[in-house]
Order: structure tokens, then C-alpha cells, then sequence
């Protein structure tokens, strides 16, 4: 009897053909309009490309358009995400800005309990002033540093590199072999690990921060008791 090792192609996948299969299944559409609300979206000119931040420019999500490689070489990819990114950047800028606009007219919070009323002798104040002065040199310091060095970030992946400078991004470079073939979950999965990656090693304190900065705001907040301090009222 002859034995029959014939294959039909559909007994065994093999577990290429699996992994692939399942890496190329698109996320929910809910999941994907989650990632859009309450976000800043920027797109390059030719719609293939979107990239949803936070207000805070924190990328939340990468979009590639279902067949973008129809309106878009791939060898462009990399300039369209660019494109984008700063696009939702600067929006996100933008209302940020709005946003602040709208705190300042809020009252000011009410002074919390145990207010200190020890008297603040020229000394006392020399001494604050002059701690002041060198929190502030070292946030400036920091602040310089991160601000004009270029900061670099790849995916683990290893197939996306970038690199942002003075907040935005500068270069973007995607492997063009991978990106011929790679499903766009994989692809935009990389994508967000590099910007998010360059945004948050690229951006600065918020303000600078330090004990005697802490105490001269609080004294700034609070003319009255200030000039009693000082023995003027």
C-alpha cells in the first residue's frame, strides 16, 4: 500500500500564515473613534496619514488610512508622518494656549490654614532671594539643555527611528523593506512608540520648581501678609 503524503493547503496552517493573519486585523472602528475624541488630529496633505495628541502634545494614536499606499509612496511615509505629527503639534499648541486663557479668569484658590506670620527680617529675605536665584539657574540650565539638544528615539522594533529638536520633530525614518510588507496595525503600533517616545524625552519641566520658589510665590500670592512679614502693616 502506497502511503498518500499529499497536502491539500488547508489541513495545517503554518504559524507564519496565523501570525500574520491575526497582526493584520484592524482594531475595532469604536476603539479607533475612542482614540480620536477629545484629541488634537493632524493629517499630511495627501489624508494617509493622522496623528491624534493630547493637549499636552503626547501622541495617543497613529492612523494610517486603509489603503494609503494607493495615494501615497511608500518611500513618502516618513515625510507624511512628520507632516502630521507637527500638524497635531501645533494645534494642540494652540488650544493649550486657548485653555489657559480661560484658567486665568478663575478665582484664585483660598490660603489653607497655619499661614506662617513669622516676621521676615533683610536678612531673611536676602537668603530667599538668593535661593530663588539659583533654582532658577538650574531650571535654566535644564531647560537650555533640553531645549536645543536633539533628542533621538527608536522603536524596539527597530524599523522606525526619529529625532525631535526644540519640540518639534526634525527626521523621521522608516525601513523601507518592512513597510512594504508589514500590516498597518504593526506599522502604526511603531509609529506611536517613537513619538511618544521622542515627545516625552524631549519635553521640559513645565516650570521651574524648588523649596524657596515654592515660598516666594506664596508670598507673592498673599500681598497682605507679605508686608506684614516685612513689618509694614
Amino acid at each position: 500500500m502506497v502511503e498518500d503524503n499529499r497536502r491539500w493547503g488547508f489541513e495545517e496552517a503554518e504559524d507564519w500564515e496565523y501570525e500574520a493573519g491575526r497582526r493584520a486585523t484592524p482594531p475595532p472602528a469604536a476603539e479607533q473613534e475612542n482614540d480620536d475624541a477629545d484629541g488634537c488630529v493632524g493629517t499630511d496633505p495627501s489624508g494617509a496619514v493622522s496623528v491624534i495628541v493630547e493637549l499636552d502634545g503626547r501622541v495617543r494614536a497613529v492612523r494610517l488610512a486603509a489603503q494609503w499606499r494607493d495615494s501615497l509612496d511608500q518611500r513618502g511615509l516618513d515625510a507624511a508622518v512628520l507632516g502630521a505629527a507637527n500638524d497635531a503639534t501645533m494645534l494642540a499648541l494652540s488650544r493649550g494656549v486657548e485653555a489657559q486663557g480661560d484658567l486665568t479668569a478663575a478665582e484664585p484658590a483660598p490660603a489653607s490654614g497655619g499661614v506662617d506670620e513669622t516676621p521676615l527680617t533683610r536678612e531673611d529675605a536676602m537668603r530667599l532671594f538668593d535661593a530663588v536665584n539659583a533654582e532658577l539657574a538650574t531650571f535654566t540650565a535644564a531647560l537650555d539643555q533640553t531645549v536645543n539638544a536633539p533628542v533621538q528615539a527608536e522603536s524596539r522594533g527597530g524599523h522606525v527611528r526619529g529625532t525631535t529638536q526644540f519640540g518639534r520633530v526634525v527626521r523621521f525614518e522608516i525601513e523601507d523593506r518592512w513597510v512594504h510588507a508589514a500590516p498597518n496595525p504593526e506599522i502604526e503600533g511603531e509609529l506611536t512608540e517613537v513619538l511618544r517616545a521622542l515627545h516625552d524625552r524631549g519635553m521640559p519641566a513645565p516650570q521651574p520648581v524648588g523649596p524657596a520658589i515654592a515660598e516666594l510665590q506664596a508670598l507673592a500670592s498673599d500681598p497682605a501678609r507679605l508686608l506684614r512679614k516685612v513689618g509694614l502693616r
